[in-house]
Order: C-alpha cells, then structure tokens, then sequence
C-alpha cells in the first residue's frame, strides 16, 4: 500500500511538473501577453494539486487584509501564508472527501437560506461577497468554505475537554460579579514549531520569539511582524475576547498590562506566542433565550431521497396550512422521531444549542408562531413549530451557558492549531511554485520518509511556559 502511493505521488509530481514546464513554455511563447496568469500548479498536496491562479486570489485576498490594518507586509511573507493556508485547505477538503461528506444543491441551498436568515442578508449578498465570479462559482465556493469549517469544527471539538466542575467554578464566579468581566482587545504572534522539536529547532523558535518581541517593543507594525510566521490567512488581530477566553499561560501578564503592552513570550504545544493588548472594555453576560417548540421529522435513506423527504414534508406543511390537519395531529401521524411523535412533536423548552446545528439554525430563523422548513440535520429533514420563548437572565444557568462557552473559546484556537499542523506533517507536500522556491522557502513535507511516528502533544505542553516568559506581579 505504501509503495502504491509512492507512485501515485510520483505520477502526481510528474504530471504537476509537466504542467508547470507546459505554463512555462506558453509564458515565454505569448511574450506579448505577460500579464497573462497561466494556470500551471504552484504545489501537490497528498494527490491533489494547487494551481498558481488559486495561489495568487489568496496572496490578493490577505494583502487586502494588510491593507486595511494599515500593514506593509513582505511580498514573500504573504506569498507563503497565502500557500500554507491553501494547502491545509485542500488538505482538509481531501478529509471531507475520504470521509464520503457530501453537500447536495438541495442541502446548499438550504444552508445559503440560513446563512442569510443568520447574517440579516440575502443568498444573493453572500455569494457577491466572492467578488466579480459566476454565481455557480461562488456557490462552489461557499461549499468548500462551509465543508472546511464542519470538518474543523468537529475535529477540533473532539480535543476539547471541559469538566462540569470547571463550568461551575466558572458560572459561581461571574454571577459572583453581576456577570460583568473585562474584555481585552488583543493581537497574536505565533513563532510555530513542530509536534516533536529538536533541541537545535527549540532554541531557533526562542531566539526568533525574542527578535520578534524586540521589533515589536520598538513599534514594528504587529500585523508585518505576525506575517513572517503565519500559517493560515487570518491576520494578528484576534479582536475583543473575555478575560475567561485568555488562554491560562497569557493570562496573568494581560490581565496586568495596560492598552498598548506587548508581554511575552509564552511557550505553548504550538509554538512561542508574543501579545499586544489593545484596549480594555467590559460586559455582561447574555441572557440564555429557550424556545418552545415541536417538530416533524422525516428521515432519509438510500430508497428515500433528500429530494422525496422534502417533498413529503412541503405536502404535509401545505395541509396545515390549509387546516387540513393540525400540527400535533400531522407529527403523530407522519413524524419518524418516535420520542416526540405520540407528543405530537412537543420539544418543550430548550435552548437552540441543544439541538443539532442544522435543527438549532431553524429554530433560531423563526419568529413565535411561525411554522418554518424543512430544515436539513444529521437526522434528517424536519418542520419546525415555534410555540414560544423565554428569556432567562438571573439563574446559575444563564452563567453556566457563558462559563462553557468561555471555556470552550479558550482552549479552541490552540486546539485548532495543533490539529491542522497534526494534519500538515501527515501530508505529502511538494511544491513549484517559482516566486517561493526561487526566495528559498520551504513547506515540503514527506511523512513516508520519517523515522518515527508523530506525537502530537496537546495536554500538558499547552499549559507550559518558557523560561522568558514575562509576567507582571
């Protein structure tokens, strides 16, 4: 198996390199139209290929992102951020693949609803915001998009721990305050490393953190500074997020730093981080809202199509309509969710974040009497009533709800990047793409042709603070 995929690689390279010279040998051949963008591929990832054209709409992409913070970022740097987010990117798509996920249009077109109901726009908005391409091109790349932060999402959820007793540790604490906590406005450098770090890549990562920390002490544009070692398309700029969200190393010395601070650095199972804190603000927290509601499920199979399921579902929701039938008479009769049906789908209250997030989107798209869908879940197709709401802002769980969001919040980003570097060092990684091979970077990688296996670290290394790391007492 292993040398099977030896050759499919090799094919792989061979083919992406005959495009590349077939690119190269058209530019030289049309001198007259240099302008011209060949289409030749910029780097394999595992057998698949990223062509210069997508390389070069996201190097456009985040220099806009600089552009706006008013950073002036090295070419090159962005260059291979613009690369490195591709390739976990494509890396992650080939997940999705392998894994049989699948979006039909009928689901597409049901997530770009909901989208739209979420945001307080139209579908039409949402695929503008892909700039000057087809409508069925941005519909590929609202797919792709939406299929990346699923597989995300779900990865990284999985590494994330959260005990009942660390929730209501929380929740007792911010009710203890009237759930006001102060807000930090903050900016991230990241020097990355690997799972498994050599001594000789440990001590480069530390006199890297402190070059870095100098220029950013001496007022070098964070964002430009941040851009030498990005490994996705996000700029430094994390934005407002909760003293409970600050990951627990950074902690101390941003709760005592004052706007405008850069405190560091801090080692984590990532890397070495260095933060800049921008502003100080506070908040409350927000009321937990629950919603009434019943619903009507019907499910699919491999003899019962998405296509029939929501056609099944659009005729019983025209007899309700039609005072035909009633709802709670319609879930009894047709609904496939034994545990609600003889209720005549009654759900009771709950809040949206109970529900699968397909059911949950419904739910909170709908105003109070409202009978909405059919909305696409992990279980099937549903129609959703929405009998009422409630809003809950004094109990221990409205604080609960905060604390584990906050919880979650804090150890996400870590989480997400130890994963997608987990998932970069397991890819093969080739690439040709001229600009970058020609400043020397590189991003190859090749897991055949390591001697051991990769350990990735996540547990007590992420609460593991280097030696130079500055706090204030």
């Amino acid at each position: 198996m292993i040398k099977n995929n030896k050759i499919i690689k090799s094919l792989t390279v061979a083919l992406a390199l005959a495009s590349y010279a077939l690119g190269s040998a058209k530019a030289v051949e049309n001198t007259d139209t240099q302008n011209q963008v060949l289409d030749s591929t910029a780097a394999v990832v595992n057998n698949a290929i990223i062509t210069e054209n997508e390389l070069n709409d996201m190097v456009e992409s985040i220099k806009e992102k600089y552009k706006n913070h008013g950073a002036h970022v090295d070419q090159i740097d962005i260059r291979r951020q613009a690369l490195q987010a591709l390739i976990t990117r494509s890396i992650i798509l080939q997940m999705a693949a392998n894994g049989g996920m699948r979006i039909t249009d009928m689901q597409l077109d049901s997530t770009l609803e909901q989208a739209a109901l979420r945001s307080n726009t139209s579908v039409e908005q949402i695929l503008k915001g892909y700039g000057n391409i087809s409508t069925a091109a941005a519909r590929e790349k609202f797919k792709e998009d939406y299929v990346i932060n699923e597989v995300r999402r779900n990865s990284v959820a999985q590494r994330i721990h959260i005990s009942p007793s660390e929730i209501n540790s929380l929740a007792k604490a911010l009710k203890s305050r009237g759930g006001v906590e102060p807000q930090y406005h903050i900016a991230q450098i990241i020097i990355p490393m690997s799972s498994n770090p050599s001594d000789n890549e440990y001590i480069r990562i530390q006199n890297e953190a402190r070059k870095a920390l100098k220029e950013a002490k001496a007022g070098v544009n964070f964002d430009e500074i941040a851009a030498k070692y990005a490994v996705n398309e996000n700029n430094s700029d994390f934005g407002y997020i909760p003293e409970s969200s600050v990951p627990l190393p950074f902690l101390p010395a941003v709760v005592s730093a004052k706007p405008g601070d850069v405190v560091g650095p801090f080692r984590s199972a990532v890397g070495m981080h260095i933060i800049k804190v921008y502003d100080v603000s506070h908040s409350a927290a927000r009321p937990i809202k629950t919603y009434d509601s019943a619903h009507i499920l019907i499910k699919t199979s491999i003899i019962f199509s998405d296509e029939a399921a929501v056609a099944k579902l659009k005729s019983i929701l025209d007899d309700i309509k039609a005072g035909k039938i009633s709802f709670e008479d319609a879930a009894k009769k047709y609904s496939e969710d034994p545990g609600s049906a003889v209720n005549g789908g009654n759900l009771g209250y709950a809040t949206a974040q109970t529900y699968d997030p397909g059911f949950a989107k419904g739910l909170e798209s709908l105003k109070v009497g409202q009978i909405g869908g059919p909305f696409k879940s992990s279980f099937g197709w549903h129609l959703i009533y929405l009998k009422n709401t409630k809003i809950d802002r004094e109990s221990l769980d409205v604080f609960k709800q905060k604390a584990q969001d906050l919880l979650f919040d804090r150890e996400y980003q870590e989480a997400l990047l130890s994963w997608e570097r987990s998932i970069r060092e397991l890819a093969y990684i080739h690439i040709l793409d001229p600009i970058l091979l020609k400043a020397g970077v590189s991003l190859e990688n090749d897991p055949s042709l390591k001697n051991q296996t990769l350990e990735i670290h996540d547990d007590q290394n992420s609460q593991e603070l280097s030696k130079d790391a500055k706090f204030v007492d």
